[in-house]
């Protein structure tokens, strides 16, 4: 069996259930409002319903035997309602397209998390790298890691007004300690080593644990969550991930409003284009 043969795989059904504390974990993990988050969790938080399915097909056997990590190419979330602390969900997922090209597999998956009446909350889609060989990550030269706490400034996403079209939104200085990130994987149980494990990094082509790619979308969120009041500010979010982000090294949100309640944003870091994304918000 190689990772070819996990096309049409379903994974789940799997329970979630968001608690306060596990929302009040996230916050802080992300540098979010914990004013606002109270009783309802941010919708980066959506990652959570990813990470409730996605561990089975990344900790598959035909995907380690290609002895490489699996990294984030490109998410995609749509939310049809606020993500409210206490209630019972199901997420299901599915293997999508797998192709291979030069020594890398790309893998397609998709998720669905539905209320208690079957009704739809988020639905999501990610194409994840896969390689054996030369990794698909491979940054650069090893290096020493940062102190568990160090970071630069990580700052809260208060509200903000809404730039006219046209405009830039409000920039918003990013950043996570070592210590950040075992707190992120402890609320989204993404416990990819390759976030916390200098060894398993390196392993992967990395210079040591890089940022959770969807703890930096959730920042890229922040980014337009703070122009947008309500529990739901969000309708739908598309992420690229172009480079990995290091511990304590600081990053910034930066973006412009589209037409209509659309944005375009990206994650900067010293000089270079982390991540990018389009976001439409929700209206009212």
């Amino acid at each position: 069996m190689d990772v070819s043969d996990l096309q049409g795989m379903v994974i789940g059904p799997a329970p979630l259930r968001l608690s306060p504390g596990r929302i009040r974990s996230y916050v802080e993990a992300t540098g979010d409002d914990p004013d606002r988050w109270i009783g309802t969790a941010p919708p980066g938080l959506a990652s959570a319903a990813l990470f409730a399915v996605a561990p089975e097909l990344l900790s598959h056997p035909a995907v380690r035997a290609e002895g490489g990590a699996a990294v984030h190419g490109e998410q995609v979330f749509r939310w049809h309602a606020p993500l409210r602390a206490g209630e019972n969900w199901v997420v299901g997922g599915e293997v999508g397209r797998v192709r291979h090209r030069r020594g890398v597999w790309f893998v397609d998956f998709v998720l669905r998390m539905t209320g208690s009446g079957g009704e739809p909350v988020v639905e999501g889609s990610s194409s994840f790298l896969i390689a054996g060989g030369a990794p698909p990550a491979r940054s650069g030269t090893e290096e020493p890691e940062p102190p568990p706490e160090d970071r630069a400034e990580n700052q809260r996403a208060v509200p903000a007004g809404v730039p006219g079209e046209g405009k830039e939104i409000p920039a918003l200085s990013k950043s996570a300690s070592r210590a950040d990130l075992i707190r992120y994987a402890g609320a989204t149980r993404d416990w990819n080593p390759i976030h916390w494990d200098h060894q398993s990094a390196v392993g992967a082509g990395l210079s040591g644990v890089v940022v959770h790619g969807l703890a930096c979308a959730a920042w890229i969120c922040q980014g337009v969550t703070r122009l947008v009041p309500g529990t739901a500010p969000l309708r739908r979010a598309r992420f690229r991930f172009r480079r990995p982000l290091r511990p304590g090294v600081p990053a910034e949100v930066r973006g412009s409003r589209l037409q209509g309640l659309g944005f375009s944003v990206s994650l900067q870091s010293e000089g270079k284009t982390l991540i990018t994304a389009t976001i439409e918000a929700a209206a009212g």
